[in-house]
């Protein structure tokens, strides 16, 4: 057979994707993983057999000799596109929360938040005090808060100011060095209503801290509450995301295909996150369980529209072993599940 035009030699059970591996012709993949039973059901790997004029799955799909396999035609990337576009119309999560985009000093406020509303104080004191508050009281993080419409802006910039303590001076050198360059693909949170409110932060209330942010303790209930109004909507692992890098390469756009939304699941265990709103149901994590002989681990659940990924029938995330959870972390190709170590 050939793939792009390069002759491969097959062996016994080879694929498609192996076959054009084999000829140095790279194939995207989503769903697929070296050394895990192959899916096939993301519909990223597609190529076209000239030969019988087929769009076919290539981690999947058999190598046969006949075949004259073109990974890169009209048709076939126009079927990779149009399997990332379903994808993201059921993907409505940030990759980076809005006021990390809008802070003009490039603090990484989420991260400053869940430290603060976790108990890790010093860990999000340190943080705040690496980055210049440069903003006035029309704080353009504030401005771009989700929860801004419900109960008010999560208070970021007054939050920075207890944190920082006497670092406050806005400083333009490093503020230029902190600025992140913009990615060439970013999905968005949408669908917002008082219904998901409760599923996406802790704290359902409106805004109570007092802006005079400098007369405040941090050891303060107000500051601890404040932090869990935090929706936490960006990714853990925004650089690290084969769906993002996808999207990029084909310009795939997140409103291409509108319809339903399943409901948003968050799970949070011994350092393990799980957050079904950016999971992609490509199962890797499961047969990655499967593989090892785990009995106590993620598995599929419902059918069609309404399956999702959890913890095995009558089970917690806590149940599941600490070492399961951080190898499908790891495997994960978004950021629909991380784990943290910890200390």
């Amino acid at each position: 057979m050939t793939v792009d035009g390069l002759p491969v030699v097959l062996e016994k059970g080879m694929t498609v994707y192996d076959a054009a591996r084999q000829a140095g012709v790279d194939i995207p993949v989503l769903c697929h993983r070296d050394g895990l039973h192959p899916a096939g059901g993301c519909g990223v790997c597609t190529v076209e057999d000239k030969a019988s004029a087929r769009l076919l799955p290539a981690c999947v799909t058999r190598a046969e000799h006949e075949m004259v396999i073109e990974t890169g035609t009209d048709c076939a990337v126009a079927a990779r596109k149009d399997a990332l576009e379903l994808l993201l119309s059921d993907h409505l999560a940030d990759c980076e929360p809005p006021c990390e985009i809008a802070c003009p000093s490039g603090l990484p406020i989420m991260r400053m938040l869940r430290d603060l509303a976790e108990g890790r104080v010093q860990e999000a004191a340190a943080l705040a005090r690496q980055y210049p508050c440069v903003c006035g009281p029309e704080a353009l993080c504030e401005k771009a808060c989700r929860r801004k419409a419900l109960g008010g802006a999560v208070a970021i910039r007054a939050l920075h100011l207890v944190l920082a303590g006497d670092v406050l001076a806005g400083q333009p050198d490093s503020v230029t060095a902190n600025r992140r360059e913009p990615p060439r693909f970013r999905s968005w949170m949408t669908g917002l209503n008082e219904t998901m409110l409760p599923l996406l932060c802790h704290e359902i209330g409106p805004r109570q801290f007092c802006d005079d942010a400098p007369f405040v303790e941090i050891s303060s209930p107000a500051v601890s509450y404040e932090a869990r109004r935090c929706m936490q909507c960006g990714c853990l692992k925004p650089n690290d995301c084969r769906l993002r890098e996808l999207c990029a390469q084909v310009d795939a756009r997140q409103r291409t295909f509108k319809g339903a939304s399943r409901a948003v699941i968050r799970r949070h265990s011994r350092g393990f996150r799980f957050d079904s709103a950016r999971c992609v149901l490509c199962g890797i994590c499961v047969r990655y369980a499967q593989q090892v002989g785990a009995s106590i681990a993620p598995a599929f659940h419902g059918r069609g529209f309404n399956e999702f990924i959890g913890p095995p029938l009558g089970r917690t995330w806590d149940d599941v072993p600490e070492e399961i959870l951080s190898a499908c972390a790891a495997a994960c190709p978004t950021g629909a599940m991380t784990f943290q170590h910890r200390q």
